[in-house]
């Protein structure tokens, strides 16, 4: 998917969906190396300081993950940041039951419909499988 969308984020917006994020990487009590590299990736995609993210990190047990999301009004930036919460939580191919709860509830508060969410996370596992594969048949990936 294209990065477009971010140009249209506010620096509120863009704070808002890291917020969530850091509250997804912490949600199933285990940060994993993906996970990490993810947030470096989007802190640069986003254009954020890192010491903004840090604080985010750090102060991520106070974040309402529905008072944070119903922030994103714009339909359109909430089905991105639905998708890029599902990416997030599939990095580990472990949805663990509490980063399940993150998503559904950050999307309904955003209005987002549970069929939609279903549809999205099912878009990603799909793109997820599909570039595994790529890497197998370019020998790049051993399985």
């Amino acid at each position: 998917m294209s990065d477009e969308y971010i140009k249209s984020l506010s620096q509120e917006e863009r704070i808002v969906f890291l917020k969530l994020f850091c509250k997804l990487i912490k949600a199933d009590g285990v940060i994993d190396a993906d996970e990490i590299t993810f947030l470096k990736s989007i802190t640069s995609r986003y254009g954020m300081d890192n010491s903004v993210v840090v604080s985010i990190v750090r102060d991520s047990n106070a974040i309402n993950i529905e008072n944070e999301a119903r922030k994103i009004t714009d339909r359109r930036k909430a089905l991105h940041l639905v998708h890029e919460l599902c990416m997030l939580a599939n990095l580990d191919e472990d949805l663990h039951e509490n980063e399940l709860d993150i998503i559904i509830d950050a999307s309904r508060a955003m209005g987002i419909e549970d069929d939609k969410v279903i549809l999205i996370n099912r878009f990603v596992l799909d793109s997820l499988i599909l570039a595994k594969t790529g890497r197998v048949i370019m020998e790049e990936d051993n399985g």
